[in-house]
């Protein structure tokens, strides 16, 4: 499919106005963004119609209660939830990373084009603002109101070659007088659809990819080596081992990050990081790596559990030097590990250090043992002290390299009756815990 026909199929008409269809991290239904007011236009019967002209099935209707108190231009915009629809597989982008002038296209069906032969129509134009999760769109052509009527609640995407990314939903021309309102509209961030679906306790929006990790399967593993003939049997065990996990009880990734949330992240406060596709490769080879070392026979629900505490993998899409943030991830470690646990990270970093020095570990960790005293210096807990000296640290890139791509000779070379994966656990552990 063409980008034009990947947006065209998401796209809805809701009443006299338009929406744009997503995903929900379950199977139980799937959302429809618009705006409130081509809700209210018609309440009580609410009539949503695909691409094909299908009808969906409305579930459940959400709408701000400051919308319906007040009619406040900020609070306009709707969730619809609908039948399940597998085929949506929506990429979105954060509206904050836009850059500037970063070309956006909307995406509706105009009130003039609706019985016509080709009722679905694209503006295309550029950003002006992100202020407050709300986004001003330049439309090239300056359009008035009465050429773009019908497209509010249309969906607002950022195409990157190949790929439409959605980034919010219009709901009204921009500008207070009616000779202001050309060629400029307002649209709201998914941000402000994800506050609506917290606040009514449903699914959260996600990509595709998310629903399950046989999606990431074909990525996992990419050893970097000069004959990939000598981990090819490797790479075949550990995608095999990958399967059976998937088929046996391995959690969904949107049930992971609905478990542990910000938790997987390196920087808590960057949660855009985690719908990152590289995230969830490197957290299922970091399970495929753990039941190799653990021997266990499935990742299930109780096996995670078990794992917390004593393994975590923690991602980050900064490509600096991992070392460089030690006082950081000693006290992640700290936080969500138990003693002699092990905290890997995950980053785009090719020649990561599989572990940090010795005597920069040390140094860190003095700094941060350091605790008031009741006489004039401060002292260092020793406790603390020797709870951070047990912790491991080290970098998922660093273990590939460390103990495949370095090594990759000896691979090929196993005696008889020895699988390349034995050989693979016996590295890691002598790293990990």
């Amino acid at each position: 499919m063409t980008v034009s026909e990947i947006m065209q199929s998401y796209c809805v008409k809701v009443n006299g106005g338009s929406g744009v269809l997503v995903n929900a991290m379950t199977r139980d239904y799937s959302y429809v963004l618009t705006a409130a007011h081509v809700i209210f236009e018609k309440r009580d019967d609410i009539v949503v119609l695909d691409y094909q002209e299908t009808p969906l099935g409305v579930l459940s209707v959400h709408i701000p209660p400051e919308w319906i108190d007040s009619k406040l231009e900020r609070y306009d915009f709707a969730i619809l939830k609908v039948d399940y629809q597998e085929r949506v597989a929506q990429s979105s982008l954060t509206a904050s990373d836009l850059i500037y002038r970063s070309p956006l296209t909307l995406v509706g069906f105009p009130e003039t084009e609706r019985d016509s032969s080709d009722p679905i129509k694209e503006y295309i134009g550029h950003k002006i603002s992100v202020a407050n999760e709300l986004v001003i769109m330049s439309l090239d052509g300056g359009p008035g109101t009465t050429t773009i009527r019908g497209m509010s609640g249309g969906g607002v995407y950022n195409v990157q070659g190949e790929k439409a990314l959605l980034i919010g939903v219009e709901f009204q021309m921009d500008g207070t007088g009616r000779e202001q309102q050309y060629g400029r509209v307002q649209c709201h961030s998914l941000a402000r659809f994800e506050e609506l679906i917290i606040a009514n306790s449903s699914a959260p929006m996600i990509p595709a990819y998310l629903e399950c990790f046989s999606n990431m399967r074909d990525r996992i593993f990419s050893f970097n080596v000069v004959e990939p003939n000598n981990v090819s049997n490797l790479k075949l065990e550990l995608k095999n081992a990958a399967d059976y996990l998937i088929e046996n009880g391995l959690l969904p990734p949107y049930k992971v990050m609905e478990q542990y949330h910000s938790e997987l992240l390196v920087d808590p406060t960057k949660l855009g990081d985690l719908k990152t596709y590289e995230l969830w490769v490197a957290y299922l080879e970091f399970l495929v790596i753990s039941v190799l070392i653990d021997q266990s026979g499935s990742a299930d629900d109780s096996y995670l559990k078990g794992l917390e505490r004593k393994r975590r993998l923690i991602y980050t899409s900064d490509g600096t030097n991992w070392i460089g943030h030690l006082e950081d991830l000693l006290k992640t470690a700290r936080r969500l590990l138990d003693k002699d646990g092990t905290l890997i990270v995950a980053s785009p970093e090719p020649a990561a250090r599989v572990l940090p020095q010795t005597f920069r570990l040390e140094k860190v960790i003095s700094n941060i043992s350091v605790v008031p005293n009741k006489g004039p210096f401060p002292v260092i807990d020793s406790s603390e002290s020797a709870i951070f000296k047990s912790f491991k640290l080290t970098h998922l890139e660093g273990l590939r390299n460390k103990c495949v791509v370095d090594i990759e000779d000896e691979y090929p070379s196993l005696q008889a009756g020895k699988l390349q994966s034995d050989l693979l656990r016996e590295k890691l552990s002598e790293i990990i815990n």
